[in-house]
């Protein structure tokens, strides 16, 4: 009986060892989590609207505007930007083209693009050689801004053929 009894004690000892120390395997936990992580890119846009313009007939010297506001840039960015303008080139035309101004004055068939945003202040030169000006400097993300243009006319032309020119707006992340 004592053995018995000994055997019993040593059974139940180990018994509430092994319920305190918990099994070897199957232990009941939490093992893994998950983290979801998202990214996304810097992302520069934009479209200008509306996308042409005409002067119509100009007297030499004369200087044509568009109304303040005039053209509305949509700003689809992620990210602040500075934007510049400047023209393609010089003016294209079935006669004799005419010169784009890179200094904002008009000359002999010379022709000067000048711009502002949306202030009327035309104190931004549309040049057609490097570096190029910001029209809109720290613009925020998603921030669209209008913008306005003025033809100073050539002091003198050659003809009355139709000159054309590309007005192009670049945006940058800062």
């Amino acid at each position: 009986m004592k053995r018995w009894l000994g055997e019993v004690c040593v059974a139940a000892i180990l018994a509430l060892l092994f319920l305190l120390a918990g099994p070897a395997t199957g232990v009941l936990a939490l093992t893994t989590a998950d983290v979801t992580v998202n990214a996304s890119g810097a992302y520069v846009a934009l479209t200008c609207s509306p996308d042409t313009y005409a002067f119509g007939i100009v007297a030499t010297s004369s200087t044509t505007s568009t109304a303040t506001g005039y053209f509305t840039v949509t700003n689809s960015s992620t990210v602040t930007t500075n934007t510049t303008i400047k023209v393609v080139g010089d003016w294209t035309s079935g006669g004799t083209g005419w010169t784009a101004s890179d200094d904002g004055n008009a000359g002999n068939n010379t022709a000067a693009l000048k711009a502002s945003k949306n202030t009327g202040a035309f104190d931004v030169i549309v040049k057609k050689t490097a570096p190029f000006i910001n029209i809109a400097t720290s613009q925020g993300a998603l921030t669209d801004f209008q913008w306005e243009l003025r033809l100073l006319a050539p002091t003198e032309f050659s003809d009355g053929q139709l000159n054309s020119n590309t007005v192009r707006l670049t945006m940058t992340s800062t």
